[in-house]
């Protein structure tokens, strides 16, 4: 017996309040199922010692002991005299100036990483029911859809970037798009949303708010044509806001109005292929494995075994089983589907490869817009959008073909999430959570440093990333890492760091500047001196007023003053090599 209409709608209420927070669930297991569980431990940095995570780190954890200034998030000890941000460190803007209020009740140690990357899983499948109940209205059928948005290889493959894991920003704003809008107020509304999800993105990462920007775009759009729920001067009114509230953001943040470098000549190389969709790059060992570009990574778009198997289904038989309600969807959605185009033709850049294959280049008559497009040297991220609006026109697909017949449907859909699971092979292997102890120095010595240190100055400064020759050095990758957190611990700064972005001429001058000043004898007493050691001359030549030594692999140089931290080099001086004999040529 059915249950009156009543009875029967407060069921369907009950169900679409409680669904998404079951595909919240699931994005949480999944999460535990990769092996995040001791990351969410925010005291535990013992995974974080590789990578971007690193930098992503050390940004916060300058950050929050930092004066309040502008633009927020400036880190002043941080790669000082340098410029630099917690949205260059790329550590979080959002959540950084959420949690600096309370620093001085934290850990000393504190990560938000995990918190955050498991964060991003939950609203993915959150966000995955929602989408999936405009196609079904079936429970099961809503949660197998949102298992495979959490199973996206696209969201996982960029936990090694964690800021760039909000992939559920997208998710949501197709859903936005594609729930039916009655009138002007419910218009209004759906744009209200969109604009709340803008100003996150802005506080996230620029690449994703240059997505979310522009499918917001197609949103409004759309709600003058084809929905004519608005007219074209509030749509105006509409995107002048907007571009207002999101322009005020950037420059808040520093994204904006800083004299950095755009990294243009990264455009065109770190691109997508034509074939980002098909090809697992070592995703998938059932797969052949198209050939593509080593930098086209950033372009990773790859939709899953399980995806691209209920694709294949779903498309079989005769094409007008489903080609009329196929193009009937496409027409009524033309302004996303352009919007999609568009972002993937940024992701394929002005150099088109199919199968790491250049078949197209367009580099000569994309140089007037190379000033603007050089802003996105990782253009192949914008392939995002397309995987996600794929794989929702797969399901959408497939829910509606057998409709009337759910129970294959569930099947299939059923098939294809276990297929995705098992045939993920890397993310079994569960190295995006694997150990790499934090870069932490750990001889006694160094905590003998006294008060009076006020700087930890490598020589030359160790800007990772750049260029500059005045910057070569034999230190390792790390260095800056390490010597960083001692200068967080001590509540001292630091030159070097690693910057999302960075004006190669401010880095030649102050390098300059530092290089004059050592020869020159213009030391300063407040000043840890970590030198090259190709370059300890310059300091040795100093005489007696500088004293150096060797602590854990590096050389350290202060001016002569009395101190705890002056005897310990005094006890370990620098092993000098031994010059070249018969018996030890060079």
């Amino acid at each position: 017996m059915s249950l009156p209409s009543p009875l029967a709608d407060e069921a369907t209420r009950r169900q679409a309040r409680f669904l998404p927070w079951a595909g919240a669930v699931l994005g949480l297991l999944w999460f535990l199922a990769l092996g995040g569980g001791p990351a969410l431990d925010p005291t535990y940095l013992d995974w974080l010692g590789w990578g971007d995570f690193a930098q992503h780190v050390l940004g916060w954890l300058f950050f929050r002991d930092a004066p309040w200034s502008f633009p927020l998030g400036r880190t002043p000890d941080l790669m000082r005299p340098l410029m630099m941000t917690i949205g260059f460190s790329d550590s979080n803007p959002w959540v950084s100036l959420a949690l600096k209020p309370f620093a001085r009740w934290l850990p000393q140690d504190f990560q938000f990483i995990g918190p955050w990357l498991a964060l991003c899983l939950a609203l993915q499948g959150f966000m995955g029911v929602k989408l999936m109940a405009l196609f079904t209205p079936r429970a099961s059928q809503q949660l197998l859809g949102a298992s495979l948005f959490v199973l996206a290889p696209v969201l996982v493959f960029r936990f090694g970037h964690d800021t760039l894991s909000a992939h559920w920003l997208l998710t949501a704003l197709l859903y936005l798009y594609l729930r039916p809008r009655s009138d002007a107020r419910a218009a209004w509304r759906t744009l209200g949303w969109a604009l709340l999800l803008n100003v996150f993105a802005a506080g996230t990462h620029p690449y994703l708010e240059v997505m979310v920007f522009a499918l917001s775009l197609a949103l409004l759009f759309s709600t003058v044509w084809p929905e004519q729920l608005l007219s074209w001067r509030e749509a105006g009114a509409a995107f002048v806001g907007a571009s207002a509230v999101v322009g005020v953001l950037f420059l808040a943040f520093g994204y904006m109005g800083q004299d950095v470098s755009s990294g243009a000549s990264g455009f065109g190389i770190f691109s997508a292929d034509m074939l980002a969709l098909i090809n697992p790059m070592d995703w998938s060992h059932m797969l052949p494995l198209p050939p593509a570009r080593v930098e086209q990574y950033e372009g990773f778009g790859y939709l899953g075994t399980g995806a691209l198997a209920l694709a294949i289904v779903a498309l079989s038989g005769s094409p007008s089983t489903w080609w009329p309600q196929a193009r009937a969807g496409a027409r009524a959605r033309l302004p996303l589907l352009v919007m999609v185009m568009l972002l993937t033709l940024l992701a394929f850049s002005t150099t088109m490869t199919a199968g790491g294959i250049t078949v197209l280049t367009m580099r000569r008559l994309a140089e007037p817009l190379m000033p603007v497009l050089g802003i996105f040297r990782a253009s192949g991220r914008f392939i995002w959008p397309l995987h996600y609006l794929v794989l929702t026109g797969i399901l959408a697909l497939a829910t509606w073909r057998w409709r009337r017949h759910p129970a294959l449907a569930t099947g299939l859909m059923l098939g294809a999430v276990v297929l995705q699971v098992v045939d993920t092979e890397r993310l079994w292997a569960r190295n995006r959570f694997r150990t790499a102890p934090w870069p932490r120095l750990r001889a006694p010595e160094w905590e003998g440093v006294d008060i009076f240190y006020r700087h930890v100055v490598l020589f030359p400064p160790s800007i990772h990333g750049s260029a500059e020759p005045c910057v070569e050095s034999t230190f390792a990758q790390d260095a800056y890492v390490r010597l960083g957190d001692l200068a967080y611990r001590k509540g001292m700064s630091t030159n070097s760091g690693y910057a999302a972005r960075i004006n190669e001429n401010h880095v030649a001058a102050v390098c300059a500047s530092l290089k004059a000043d050592v020869e020159h004898g213009r030391l300063a007493e407040d000043t840890l001196y970590v030198v090259d050691p190709p370059r300890l001359e310059l300091f040795q030549r100093q005489g007696e007023r500088v004293t150096c030594g060797e602590l854990e692999g590096f050389t350290v140089c202060v001016v002569a003053r009395e101190g705890q931290f002056r005897e310990a080099l005094r006890r370990n001086p620098v092993r000098m090599p031994r010059a070249p004999t018969a018996d030890n040529p060079p």
